[in-house]
């Protein structure tokens, strides 16, 4: 302004310097009045020009104030998002720790939990729903803001406003139905755990109840399996010779006394069927003696191996699990043996009752692998199964 109003000054002094007429006099007094005026008017413009940048100035420090707001507002909807998928993930992991942890005993309750769960999963999908809705009212918030910004209309500022405040109410009631929400979770999962607590200790009642009724079917089907076998061993010899006579157990007892001269097969053979007879009527000590004044007649007899198995079994009757354990391992070392696995089998049960179950079930899984065609395979992997 300054500068142009010199330039004018300057060519009307030239011209007056080179003229020097009256007519350039007036003239320049008229530029300069007109310059004065021009210059009236340009501070004039230049003082609304500063009244202006001071209102965008301020328009602008509240875009930025309402904008750090929206910002917040997306902060706090990022974090509710995230509290309610870490919700939603606690709440299955649970329910899935919950369901395997529980048995036949405990379905129904875990089917109502379920449902329960169900509901409050369906009540936490309308909550995002009113999340989503939120988001996108502060798009539209946004979308406004930018075109306030460009416009510049005090107007629009207050409907703005207006609508952040609207979305701060809502977001407060969501945050307190969010809480309501979260205390019905809690208060769910510790009924859903007290229900739990109950279920487990009446199963572990019932197991332990279950375990002994389970061994005492286990000693007595042993004691079946045995007198069974015994017998069937009996019928499965054939008659004795006629010269041969056997004593009865009830009217003698079985000798003790060192036999030293080698019997022969059919005197060997009534002396193994006296023993088998002393231990069915329960005389296992007696028909231990027999079956080791056998062993010691003649160890390549047929029934020799039987003899060591039957010695196994009169210790395993006594409860004397250790020298079970011991006559058992006797018997491997016939060769041929048809008794072999039979005889795996009572190691694993010696080690079963005597308390080392880990080593028992070890034993019996040593017999499916040493005995493959053996008739004890499907009773050992029941056993195994079990356990």
């Amino acid at each position: 302004m300054y500068i142009r109003t010199f330039a004018l000054i300057l060519i009307l002094a030239l011209i007056i310097a080179c003229g020097g007429s009256k007519e350039l006099q007036q003239e320049l007094n008229e530029v300069k009045q007109g310059s004065q005026g021009t210059d009236s008017t340009l501070v004039v413009l230049d003082a609304k020009l500063k009244e202006f940048s001071q209102e965008v100035k301020a328009m602008r420090e509240t875009y930025n104030e309402n904008h750090i707001s929206l910002e917040n507002l997306y902060k706090l909807n990022a974090d509710s998002k995230r509290s309610i998928d870490q919700l939603s993930t606690d709440i299955v992991d649970k329910l899935a720790s919950e369901r395997s942890r529980t048995d036949s005993v405990a379905s129904a309750s875990l089917q109502q939990s379920s449902e329960e769960i169900a509901g409050l999963q369906a009540e936490q999908s309308s909550m995002r729903e009113s999340i989503s809705g939120l988001g996108t009212a502060i798009q539209n918030t946004q979308f406004q803001v930018d075109s306030i910004y460009a416009t510049m209309d005090p107007s629009k500022i207050a409907v703005m406003e207006e609508n952040l405040l609207n979305i701060a109410t809502q977001f407060s009631l969501l945050d307190s139905s969010f809480s309501e929400f979260q205390l019905n979770v809690a208060d769910h999962m510790m009924n859903s755990e007290d229900q739990l607590t109950t279920l487990e200790l009446n199963a572990r009642v019932q197991d332990s109840s279950n375990y002994d009724i389970l061994s005492q079917l286990v000693f007595l089907e042993n004691k079946i399996i045995s007198l069974t076998n015994s017998f069937n061993e009996l019928m499965a010899m054939p008659s004795t010779t006629p010269n041969i006579i056997r004593t009865p157990v009830s009217q003698a007892p079985v000798t003790q006394a060192p036999v030293t001269a080698k019997m022969d097969y059919e005197t060997y053979k009534q002396h193994y069927i006296d023993a088998l007879s002393s231990y069915q009527n329960g005389d296992f000590m007696g028909a231990i003696d027999a079956f080791e004044m056998l062993i010691r007649n003649d160890s390549d007899n047929d029934y020799a191996d039987n003899a060591q198995y039957w010695i196994g079994e009169s210790y395993y009757a006594l409860d004397e699990y250790s020298k079970a354990i011991e006559a058992f391992r006797k018997v491997m070392q016939f060769k041929d043996s048809n008794k072999a696995d039979a005889a795996q089998f009572k190691i694993g049960y010696s080690y079963i009752n005597s308390g080392d179950k880990a080593r028992g079930y070890n034993e019996l899984e040593r017999l499916l692998d040493m005995f493959p065609e053996s008739s004890y395979r499907d009773k050992v992997k029941q056993i195994l199964a079990s356990r």
